[in-house]
């Protein structure tokens, strides 16, 4: 699954022409991406050593090798520290528990705001109502990787989907759940198997989303991605509005008897 180094190599390699890595293409080329000699040029280290690392003769590099090969590949943090967490560099993610804590529930029960709960697999643990009366989509059990695949959805959302997905099972490359979550998705849809070959790696902690509701029409929303802080793998998806805007007011037809207004 995501817990292949060469894998992910192979794939951050396919993503980078000569152009983008500062080399001269020249010729004609057989494959996708840079080639590995290319690379290996760029990371300063042997073309053996790192036929090794993408074949899966050599799994355990060391730090400064994995900083190298980041760079060269032009990873950002979120993929680095993926690529960190494949060569054992990192401190590998204790198994997820999947208990709510009280005060986390109370937290998305009370909040004036629509909140989410989201385990590791970007299933809805718990929804706070105004969360559900703004997106039937959010409540409780409904899996967001799965949804956008399910319907009509951007492709940068689905991308994004992917990504955020492929950096949870690098976090727990041995979690079953994720693991046939991967597999059904992957035997269903081919774009979401050509995003997972592409081996993106990151999770959207905060941006816009525009949304429309039957009731009030076009919306759009801030959101922010908090981990709760222990190793559930757990993270609250929250939505807002400045109040006394348009959207705040939107918010607040949705559901009058919430603070939205600035009166």
């Amino acid at each position: 699954m995501a817990g292949d180094l060469g894998e992910f190599l192979r794939a951050r390699r396919a993503l980078i022409g000569p152009a983008a890595a500062g080399l001269v293409a020249g010729g004609r080329r057989h494959v996708r991406g840079l080639r590995r000699e290319e690379l290996a040029l760029l990371a300063g280290i042997s073309v053996d050593y790192y036929v090794r690392l993408e074949q899966g003769r050599d799994r355990n590099p060391s730090p400064e090798v994995v900083a190298a090969l980041a760079r060269a590949l032009q990873l950002d943090g979120d993929a680095t520290s993926h690529l960190q967490r494949l060569a054992a560099v990192a401190v590998p993610a204790a198994a997820p528990d999947p208990e709510i804590r009280p005060s986390v529930a109370r937290l998305v029960d009370l909040s004036p705001w629509p909140v989410v709960l989201l385990d590791r697999t970007l299933t809805v643990l718990r929804a706070n109502e105004l969360a559900v009366l703004l997106n039937p989509d959010l409540r409780e059990g409904r899996n967001l990787v799965r949804d956008v695949f399910r319907r009509p959805a951007p492709a940068a959302v689905r991308a994004q989907s992917v990504a955020a997905l492929r950096s949870a099972a690098g976090l727990y490359p041995d979690d079953a759940e994720l693991q046939r979550l991967v597999g059904e998705l992957s035997v269903h849809s081919q774009e979401f198997r050509e995003l997972w070959a592409r081996a993106e790696v990151s999770y959207c902690r905060t941006g816009k989303k525009v949304l429309h509701h039957p009731d009030v029409g076009r919306l759009t929303l801030d959101y922010e991605t908090l981990d709760i802080g222990d190793a559930s793998g757990q993270r609250l998806l929250i939505h807002s509005a400045e109040p006394g805007t348009p959207d705040g007011d939107k918010l607040a037809l949705i559901r009058p008897d919430l603070p939205y207004r600035d009166h």
